[in-house]
């Protein structure tokens, strides 16, 4: 295939990397490559082992919590479950202990991050991470009676990806329980795939979300910390998350 421009021929071939004969009026052939993206996948995880299994990458500096008259921190092991209707297994679920004590308001705030450290990465000028993120039970968004509900997504040493608030609560009216994903202000589980197919709780459900973020990058290790911070302290009983699909991909 050719085509003319001011006095060139330019030819090129249907794969890469792309590579290009020019030919000008005097006939001095020049023979140049074009520079093409190398894209690798370095990591990729479905977390479909028997569940319980540890997973070596993956790890947890803790939680926090204060609020009630009470501070502290304390381990979250990181290990893979099964959903209640047995269809999903995914790295979870977080978000902290029941830390509310008998016959007091649930006003603790508890925050929860999880690890993924990754070394020996090859030569590459930045990184592309994708996940779903499960949004479990009664996360309620930005109401200021049980919330805010965040998640975050930062990458240790460098840029914050994501930090919304995230609601499964259709009390919008009484409980003020919008959310600020994709962008402030939204009705709850917007832009989720998939609602309600994980079995949790009838009145909130689950709902899961495809987040994909690129970033400039050049060290052969990084770590990428995945965080919460959930409001009332009832533990993972009431609000939860998880992580499934884990994909990390270098581009040079």
């Amino acid at each position: 295939m050719k085509a003319p421009l001011r006095g060139y021929y330019i030819y090129w071939a249907g794969f890469l990397p792309l590579y290009t004969l020019a030919f000008p009026a005097f006939c001095s052939a020049q023979f140049t490559r074009t520079q093409t993206s190398v894209v690798q996948v370095v990591y990729f995880n479905d977390f479909n082992a028997n569940p319980g299994t540890i997973f070596p990458e993956w790890s947890s500096p803790g939680y926090t919590y204060w609020g009630d008259s009470i501070t502290g921190r304390g381990t979250q092991p990181v290990t893979n479950v099964s959903s209640p209707n047995l269809v999903q297994r995914f790295l979870g679920e977080f978000g902290g202990p029941a830390l509310v004590q008998p016959g007091n308001k649930a006003n603790i705030r508890v925050e929860d991050t999880v690890r993924l450290s990754l070394d020996s990465l090859p030569p590459h000028k930045s990184l592309t991470i994708e996940f779903d993120l499960y949004i479990l039970k009664s996360w309620d968004g930005n109401s200021p009676l049980y919330g805010p509900d965040r998640f975050a997504l930062s990458v240790e040493g460098g840029p914050v990806l994501i930090d919304k608030t995230f609601s499964n609560n259709p009390k919008t009216d009484s409980d003020g329980s919008l959310q600020d994903f994709p962008s402030p202000g939204c009705a709850p589980q917007l832009g989720a795939y998939e609602v309600g197919t994980l079995g949790y709780n009838s009145f909130f459900k689950d709902s899961m979300y495809h987040l994909k973020f690129t970033f400039a990058h050049t060290a052969d290790s990084v770590r990428l910390n995945f965080s919460s911070s959930l409001f009332e302290g009832k533990g993972t009983d009431d609000e939860s998350w998880g992580l499934d699909n884990v994909r990390v991909t270098s581009i040079n």
